[in-house]
């Protein structure tokens, strides 16, 4: 349900052998709780404020899949979680060079994750030309997509780059194409802690001189209730 990428860079060691500091020099987000900046999370956070709200009507129905018992088949019992404001459907495909074919077969968490590595980049005072064919990685905290289930429901029905709209590995890989970067571009799964095993491999990478910079991210979107129903069996 969220979506957080950083630019960084770093050298590999000191004189004395001692890793040095790595910055961090722009980063980007769009988070529930009317989150679609740095400043606005600030203001979150400061405010002690809660991103929780009830689930959206425009994302599945509540009524038809909420129950109190969270074992009854075919339910599940939360009523609220974590959303973004925003519309997920909105995306300047032409901008990202994007047909409208590629566009509607693409997971929104790939769409969430190009605008904020543009952002995050803008965030840096790094121009796009700048990085092209360097040596910057990608690294992303990904996981399965919500939107891909939902694609594959009727086989005729099925977009047609459905294989690579969906695809989790592209996470990481639609950036490093769009930016035409030349470091590892990869997608890390490891459940909730899948950022932060990003962001350590980011730092590696830096540090062992095969990243020059790097882009770290994170996203994840409940787009239908199957996980939820799911999740909710599994209390």
């Amino acid at each position: 349900m969220t979506n957080m990428n950083g630019a960084g860079e770093g050298a590999s060691h000191g004189e004395q052998g001692a890793p040095q500091p790595i910055a961090i020099v722009g980063y980007a987000c769009r988070l529930p709780g009317q989150v679609t900046s740095p400043s606005d999370l600030w203001e979150l956070c400061t405010r002690a404020r809660s991103g929780w709200s009830p689930i959206p009507k425009d994302r599945f129905s509540v009524e038809a899949f909420h129950h109190p018992n969270p074992s009854k088949v075919g339910s599940f019992n939360p009523k609220g979680g974590y959303f973004l404001d925003e519309d997920i459907a909105h995306f300047d495909a032409p901008f990202f060079n994007l047909t409208v074919q590629e566009a509607t077969s693409m997971d929104p968490q790939q769409r969430l994750l190009l605008e904020c590595a543009y952002e995050a980049l803008e965030s840096a005072g790094i121009p796009k030309e700048s990085i092209a064919r360097r040596n910057v990685g990608v690294f992303a905290g990904g996981n399965f997509s919500d939107y891909e289930l939902n694609n594959v429901r009727d086989v005729e029905t099925i977009p047609m780059h459905q294989a690579t709209g969906c695809a989790a590995s592209l996470q990481s890989n639609r950036i490093s194409y769009f930016f035409d970067l030349r470091g590892p571009s990869i997608t890390v799964d490891t459940a909730c802690s899948s950022s932060l095993v990003a962001l350590h491999y980011a730092v590696q990478s830096l540090r062992s001189g095969e990243s020059t910079e790097a882009l770290v991210a994170g996203c994840r979107l409940s787009l239908v209730p199957d996980i939820w129903v799911s999740m909710s069996m599994s209390q």
